[in-house]
């Protein structure tokens, strides 16, 4: 059995994930609704969240987090982003169905977004909607 880090921070948790699950479907629940939807195929993966308190909480991966901008917030997930493209990865993140961002190998960053988040591994698809959701 595989002992998985705890560091919120830690890319390790998802690869572990991607790397053990080659395809499949999840849907998670909580009290009573859907939460998110989860897809993993041909080294893609799609996170589809159905909750804005989930969508939230990804872009808060570091607790002790001060800044408002969602900007500066995107630039939480470039160590996961980073990992997943040296993995050969993309991950979409979604809400109901609306892609947000993409992280990973198969993107194509503009250079603001290159510039915004330090890295060319975070496309940034729909930065107006995505702002609304973290109000």
């Amino acid at each position: 059995m595989k002992k998985l880090p705890c560091k919120s921070d830690n890319p390790q948790i998802p690869m572990w994930l991607i790397q053990t699950l080659k395809q499949g479907k999840i849907s998670l629940q909580t009290n009573g609704k859907e939460s998110f939807q989860l897809q993993i195929e041909n080294n893609k993966i799609n996170l589809n969240f159905l909750q804005k308190e989930q969508v939230k909480t990804l872009l808060k991966l570091e607790p002790t987090m001060e800044e408002k901008s969602i900007l500066k917030k995107l630039k939480t997930l470039k160590n996961l982003a980073e990992k997943l493209k040296q993995n050969g990865f993309t991950m979409t993140i979604s809400y109901k169905g609306q892609t947000m961002l993409t992280l990973g190998s198969q993107i194509h960053p503009n250079p603001i977004s290159q510039m915004v988040t330090g890295t060319n591994a975070i496309e940034i698809n729909n930065l107006i909607e995505l702002a609304k959701l973290t109000k």
